[in-house]
Formats: C-alpha cells, structure tokens, sequence
C-alpha cells in the first residue's frame, strides 16, 4: 500500500461496490450530455479555433445541438475536438464533460486561458499551451521552477480539478500514482470517513493532491480494483448521501 495515509483502510462498502464493476464500462463509458452551441460560440466569441463535437446515441459524431461526451474521449487527438491545438482542445473538452457531469459538484464556466500579464507582442495562450504540452509529452509535471507557490503549474484560468480532470486525460504520471480525476463531492466522502484534511478542493496544493493520489492509488492496490473506480465510488457516495437527506429518509443508501 502507498505510504501517503497507512492505516487509513478502504471502507468495506467502497471495495463491495468496487469488485462488481468494470473499468471499461464504468468509467471510459461514463458519459455526459453537453451543448454544443454553448461551447463552440463560447469559443468562437473568444477567437479559439477550436471546436467541440459529441456524439448521438448511436456513438456517431454530431456537431451540433445536445451531443454525448464519453470519458474515454478525453484523449489527445480525440475525434471529439477540431483544433489548432491538442492540449487546449483537450482541455476545453474536459471543462466540457467536467460541467455537465449530473453527479459531479462543477458550474458550467467558460475558462479564459488567456494570459493576461503576457509581455507586449507575445502570445497570450502561450503560457498555457506550454504547460499542457510538457504534461502530455512527458507524463509528468513541470520542475519546480515553474510551479506556482501552490506548487502547480501557472495555469492562468484554469482551476485546481479541471487541471486534474487534464492530466487524467493525458496519463501524468507521478510518485503518488498516475493522474486522477479530483471532485469536491469525492474529497467530502474522504472527510466523512476520516480523512483530516481541508475539504476545498480548489484550495488543494500540489502536496495534498498527490497525497490523495496516493490515498487513492492505495485503495485500489488493496482491493484490487482500479483507482478512477475507487474515485468514482467516493463521488457516487457523496450523490446517495445528499439524495438521502433530500429524500428525508432514514434508509440506508445502497452505497453504504
């Protein structure tokens, strides 16, 4: 088991749920329905040349109107994206799935990438370019001489968990583990069941992302099972928590 929180055991209930389900259809088919003319004169009116796509139920390519986003198309080169760019087009498709996501806690808000302290006469999305490209070619993230005093990466716009949600997307790779997905739902369960940290996660630094990394990473190593499952089985706790309470019941929830 990773070294970040020994002794910190998977609930039963997360290694249950876990076991009984696939990776490939739990997690790459996990998809959510996103609008497309939003996004693409988001896009347009902010002068990308970038456009997202999605696909209908039949999982062809459609370029208009309400359109479905797997997981498994937050890809670099994925079909789902026509752009000058891979990472930025990636990343925007990731903003995409991130805020339409029903189960996880994100608005839906266009970033704006753009570098606003760029000296005269140099490109504005070049600060950002740069990061996503050194993260997608090497799989890992940029030396300590570009991180901000947060310890991540000057990423103008773009928040702690689609930064995350990017370096999935793009397989990084670190001490702690590889990449995974960081939602504020999820980080709620861990502090329900013990985890003694600070519960916002667009606070987390660098340090506390790669501990819960490694707390994820763990989990999965004892069950067996893999980490985006035990991450997803955290969000899905916290939504049968919440409907729960909603629901004014007493039940217990069927992921407890």
């Amino acid at each position: 088991m990773h070294a970040y929180d020994e002794g910190f055991e998977p609930p039963t209930a997360c290694a249950d749920w876990c076991r009984l389900r696939m990776y490939d259809l739990q997690v790459l088919d996990d998809g959510v329905t996103i609008d497309l003319k939003w996004w693409n004169d988001h896009l347009e009116d902010a002068g990308h040349d970038i456009r997202l796509r999605g696909r209908n139920l039949d999982g062809r390519v459609v370029t208009s109107g309400k359109a479905v986003v797997p997981r498994n198309d937050l890809r670099l080169g994925s079909e789902l994206v026509q752009t000058d760019h891979d990472g930025l087009g990636l990343l925007f498709l990731c903003a995409a799935w991130r805020s339409a996501h029903p189960r996880r806690r994100s608005a839906r808000r266009f970033p704006n990438v753009f570098d606003a302290h760029a000296p005269s006469g140099r490109d504005p999305l070049g600060k950002i370019k740069g990061v996503l490209d050194y993260c997608a070619k090497t799989k890992s993230l940029p030396d300590n001489s570009r991180l901000t005093w947060l310890g991540w990466p000057d990423t103008p716009g773009v928040g702690v968990p689609l930064f995350a949600t990017y370096l999935w997307a793009v397989d990084v790779h670190t001490d702690a583990g590889s990449a995974q997905l960081l939602d504020q739902h999820g980080v709620s369960t861990l502090v329900h069941e013990g985890w003694l940290e600070d519960p916002a996660v667009a606070d987390f630094t660098l340090r506390r992302y790669l501990r819960y990394v490694g707390l994820l990473s763990g989990w999965a190593e004892k069950i067996r099972t893999r980490p985006e499952l035990v991450e997803m089985w955290l969000v899905e706790r916290w939504d049968a928590r919440m409907a729960e309470v909603r629901d004014g019941s007493h039940a217990t929830p069927r992921l407890f």
